[in-house]
């Protein structure tokens, strides 16, 4: 929406400037028609680099988890490029289906030892603070920006984690 009243000011500055005679109302025009121009650039900068008209949002999700194949292997650890990454494939207990963490730069992982079996998947979100904003600011996109988010397994004592080494070819 922001975007549409930037072009629409636009478009009016550039029109009285063009099409008005000199005059009180051509200056009266020009001034509000930049003053909204401005202030719509200065909102995209902020909203975009600052997340201005936004507030973090944490949901925390706890899954009881299941052995990938037998009791002994919990997890399956691959190590990733070299080898600060890492992809953790595991089991939901209600899935049938194996899941695995998500590689990106704002993804942590963090496996203890205790009971019972659950992996905590902790998910920070930029969310709009009220109505407003998100009218102003969404452009249409309904999917939030992620800020973090965070993985940690507890594992019992009698469950192993299987690492799985790539090999190097040069």
């Amino acid at each position: 929406m922001i975007i549409v009243l930037l072009i629409l000011a636009t478009l009016v500055f550039a029109g009285t400037m063009i099409f008005s005679p000199a005059g009180r109302n051509r200056l009266i025009a020009i001034i509000i028609s930049g003053l909204i121009i401005a202030a719509s650039l200065i909102a995209l900068v902020l909203n975009d680099n600052y997340h201005w008209g936004m507030h973090e949002v944490t949901r925390t999700q706890i899954q009881d988890l299941a052995p990938l194949k037998s009791k002994q292997v919990a997890l399956r650890v691959q190590q990733l490029g070299t080898g600060s990454e890492r992809v953790i494939s595991y089991r939901v207990a209600a899935a049938t289906k194996v899941s695995h963490t998500v590689t990106a730069t704002t993804t942590t992982t963090k496996l203890t030892s205790g009971s019972p079996a659950q992996v905590q998947l902790k998910t920070t979100t930029w969310q709009f603070k009220n109505h407003l904003t998100h009218v102003l600011f969404s452009l249409g996109n309904t999917k939030t920006k992620i800020v973090q988010r965070q993985y940690l397994f507890t594992i019992p004592k009698t469950w192993q984690v299987m690492t799985i080494k790539q090999n190097k070819t040069d």
